[in-house]
């Protein structure tokens, strides 16, 4: 009995995927150390492809809404006005949040020597109420002197790191900065060429898959690229949406510092769901130096903020720009977040939005295959 027809490449494909499968499990420091390799090689243009994207919103909005009636020279001008408000809102949160955090460190200073006073106090309250505790304070037999010594050598030892790392730490920020400007280079040049970098690809793909494989890699590129995008600008809107709304509630209740956390806030926002937490703990120790009062009313106040936007702003502005529910929204950053941190937050969004289409696809064309749609519509 034939299991493959003549000419069949099929016992070849999976004798050769085979072959390979066992080679990698066999060799697999190797081959992780090889992709480590690589991964840091291409670095760069990984960063100027990122750096693409993120300047490919911004871009794409003034190439198609601002200046869509200048013929010439709109391509590069919509780059130029790109860059010019990224860096725009960036000099503008350092603006609001450096003179603030100043300002701020300078009030906790003269505020330290209170609050260890207050310590202080209370801890000799307790020992004057506890004639127990004050014994047994009293009877430690501390060695300062060694105490001290072992401290300083402590601080030696750190120092002596610290300058032979000194150079280490100054040849990778060299390596950085090298990295970024070879990067944000790459990433102008394939703004400007996307058009033709796509056409290469596609070509490239024609060359070497079936016509039916490749039209299946482009749509899923479309649906990536436009899952992302809408991400991003989402994303965007919702940090600027909850900055400001923690703003107008504490200046609503005179609490302090309202323009620092709310930016830090707005800032951390940009990490889905949890985020805005990661401002909040920020804020809760800021205002704590101030009054633990005003500490409890802030927290009851974000509390009451983040239940609002993540239960009706977050779904509808950012679940609605993905075309992913708003549970799904909620899986989504929970397994990215466990899987790759901070990194699998950002990126699990869009990626689980263009599973779930490509699955919904699929499903519906299976159902529809099987003559299953009546027994599938909602009651």
């Amino acid at each position: 009995m034939k299991y493959f027809k003549e000419n069949d490449k099929t016992p070849f494909i999976l004798i050769s995927f085979g072959i390979g499968l066992y080679f990698i499990l066999n060799h697999i420091s190797f081959v992780l150390n090889g992709i480590s390799y690589a991964a840091s090689a291409a670095f760069p243009f990984i960063l100027g492809s990122c750096l693409a994207f993120i300047i490919n919103v911004p871009m794409r909005f003034f190439e198609n809404r601002v200046l869509h009636k200048v013929r010439k020279g709109r391509r590069v001008l919509s780059l130029i006005a790109a860059i010019v408000c990224i860096i725009g809102v960036i000099l503008l949160v350092c603006g609001l949040i450096i003179p603030e955090l100043a300002a701020t460190l300078f009030k906790l200073s003269m505020n330290i020597p209170d609050f260890l006073r207050a310590i202080q106090e209370f801890l000799e309250g307790i020992a004057s109420d506890n004639p127990a505790a004050q014994r047994y304070i009293m009877n430690l037999d501390v060695d300062w002197n060694k105490i001290g010594g072992e401290v300083m050598g402590y601080f030696q030892t750190w120092a002596t790191n610290l300058l032979n790392s000194t150079f280490s730490v100054i040849s990778n920020i060299v390596s950085v900065i090298v990295s970024f400007g070879l990067g944000f280079v790459f990433a102008l040049n394939a703004l400007l060429k996307k058009e033709t970098l796509a056409y290469q690809v596609k070509k490239l793909l024609l060359a070497f898959l079936p016509l039916k494989v490749v039209k299946y890699v482009v749509r899923v590129g479309r649906l990536s690229n436009q899952a992302f995008s809408n991400f991003l600008s989402g994303q965007c809107t919702e940090a600027f949406i909850l900055g400001t709304l923690i703003f107008a509630c504490m200046k609503i209740l005179d609490l302090p510092y309202a323009v620092l956390i709310a930016v830090f806030i707005g800032v951390t926002s940009l990490i889905p769901i949890v985020g805005g937490f990661i401002g909040c703990g920020i804020g809760i120790i800021l205002i704590l130096m101030v009054d633990w009062k005003q500490a409890v009313i802030f927290v009851v106040m974000f509390l009451v903020v983040q239940q609002f936007e993540g239960n009706v702003i977050y779904p509808h502005v950012v679940g609605n720009s993905v075309g992913l529910p708003g549970i799904w929204v909620l899986v989504a950053v929970t397994i990215g977040g466990n899987v790759a941190g901070v990194v699998g937050m950002l990126f699990s969004i869009p990626f689980c939005s263009v599973v779930y289409q490509l699955l919904t696809e699929v499903v519906n064309f299976q159902i529809k295959r099987k003559g299953l749609e009546k027994m599938t519509r909602k009651v």
